[in-house]
């Protein structure tokens, strides 16, 4: 457990208010427990990564089918904002969910996440249009956005710092199975019941995996704690969250009206998500800024490639849902192998030269598959190539993730955990934005347009492979 600031006229008191608010059977604080799935942690363990394989598996199963659904609602100009609305929602309650989280600790959020995933998985398949679809995903942004949060606190509170990176690592491993069996499973259950049914096997999950967390949440009350409510901070939250829907819309009429209208979004997107991050973010400064920034840019571009390859495959290759989605099944699998590596022999690899290794393996996956699409290479090229990208961000993400979470004082906690997901969310939104102008400006010809949005998409993580260094 992180230690009290220094100093601090309360240290004692606060420091018995938090190891009464988890029972020695479940912080690893109180019991110094041997590891991830020794008895004192193992439900913790389990809990936390069956939700985060809930978030695996309707991640993966909604890239999958969304080609099906775009075409069956009448929706395909909507397509992109289809995930862009889940992560413009996920900005404003994670910076909810991180201040609730200093005040009260990670149950209130957690609860209150898993109450409005549900809510939109079920408006999700009920769905009969595509802008109540893209309703009912940003209620589930709001979900996942509140859990998400929560974990990476909870993380710090119930985990000692020598297994943080070994847990952040098993948040990877979360996505094997969802990764492996997912994008099968939502193309299989597409072609024989129907893509709304989809929905409902992850509210299935959704509830499996509130029944295992049962056994943890009680235990993570917390008295209050006087940190205040971040007021600019949630307000900044609203404004890019809407920046990145203009952003967005914007590529469903491509004229030089809307794209002026795209260009004014980005520069308030940028302006209000500023007070969101760590000083320095943008300017990629040493220490805590370099690691949020690093992390925003590879998920950035891996998230603007990502959403087309299944589109392109089915397009292009006339594959159905269940084959189109093979390429993030291995993906999936290499991220994991990745995350692997750093969750097992973190302390051999310097952390600089680690992200360096790891960003140049997306730059280098990113750019032959905007070039093998570009050629009409075969299908198989690029299911082989684009999971190197999934290796990279799978090295990248566990140790940068525990060196972030390690710089944060106790009630700094949310702030920096918070800070992670919404440079995710903010980046991986923007890119997705900017990959729907990008193939709307092209024309949605093939092979031309799926090529150019893959060469952009290697930008963002080009420049994070030129800063990585900095990382340290």
């Amino acid at each position: 457990m992180p230690s009290p600031r220094a100093g601090d006229d309360t240290t004692a008191a606060a420091d018995r208010d938090r190891r009464a608010a988890v029972p020695d059977d479940v912080t690893g604080a109180a019991v110094e427990p041997g590891g991830l799935m020794s008895p004192e942690l193992r439900a913790t363990t389990i809990g936390v990564i069956a939700l985060v394989s809930l978030h695996a598996f309707e991640a993966l199963a909604l890239t999958t089918v969304m080609p099906t659904i775009a075409r069956d609602l009448d929706g395909e100009a909507l397509y992109a904002m289809a995930f862009t609305a889940t992560l413009a929602a996920g900005i404003v309650s994670i910076v909810w969910s991180g201040n609730l989280a200093d005040r009260r600790g990670p149950r209130p959020p957690l609860l209150i996440g898993l109450v409005l995933f549900a809510a939109g998985l079920v408006l999700a398949g009920l769905a009969p249009t595509m802008h109540v679809l893209i309703g009912a995903r940003v209620v589930q942004g709001l979900g996942a956005g509140m859990t998400s949060t929560a974990l990476y606190v909870l993380v710090t509170r119930v985990y000692p710092p020598r297994l943080h990176t070994a847990v952040l690592a098993g948040f990877s491993a979360a996505w094997v199975v969802p990764s492996v069996a997912g994008p099968f499973v939502a193309g299989l259950i597409t072609q024989t019941l129907g893509w709304r049914w989809v929905f409902g096997l992850s509210l299935v999950v959704l509830v499996l995996a509130s029944l295992l967390l049962a056994r943890i949440v009680p235990g993570l009350r917390q008295d209050l704690v006087p940190v205040p409510w971040r007021g600019r901070a949630l307000g900044c939250s609203v404004v890019v969250a809407g920046a990145v829907l203009v952003l967005n819309a914007a590529a469903e009429h491509v004229d030089g009206r809307s794209l002026a209208v795209a260009a004014v979004a980005a520069v308030v997107l940028v302006a209000a998500v500023v007070p969101l991050l760590p000083a320095g973010t943008l300017r990629l400064a040493r220490g805590l800024p370099t690691d949020v920034a690093l992390r925003t840019l590879a998920f950035a571009a891996f998230s603007g490639a990502e959403i087309y390859l299944p589109r392109l495959l089915t397009e292009r290759d006339g594959f159905g849902p269940t084959l189109a989605g093979l390429s993030l099944t291995v993906t999936g699998v290499t991220w994991f192998l990745g995350s692997s590596v750093q969750g097992r022999w973190d302390a051999r690899f310097e952390v600089g030269r680690t992200a360096t290794v790891a960003l140049g393996l997306m730059t280098v996956s990113l750019v032959a598959m905007a070039a093998l699409v570009a050629v009409g290479a075969p299908a198989w090229t690029l299911i082989a190539v684009f999971p190197v990208a999934g290796f990279g961000i799978g090295t990248l993400y566990p140790r940068v993730t525990a060196q972030a979470l390690g710089r944060a004082d106790d009630d700094e906690q949310g702030f920096v955990s918070s800070a992670l997901q919404i440079g995710d969310s903010s980046g991986g939104a923007s890119a997705i934005a900017l990959s729907a102008i990008v193939f709307a400006v092209a024309g949605s010809a093939l092979p031309g347009s799926y090529a150019l949005v893959i060469a952009v998409m290697a930008l963002p993580v080009l420049v994070a492979t030129v800063a990585a260094r900095r990382v340290r």
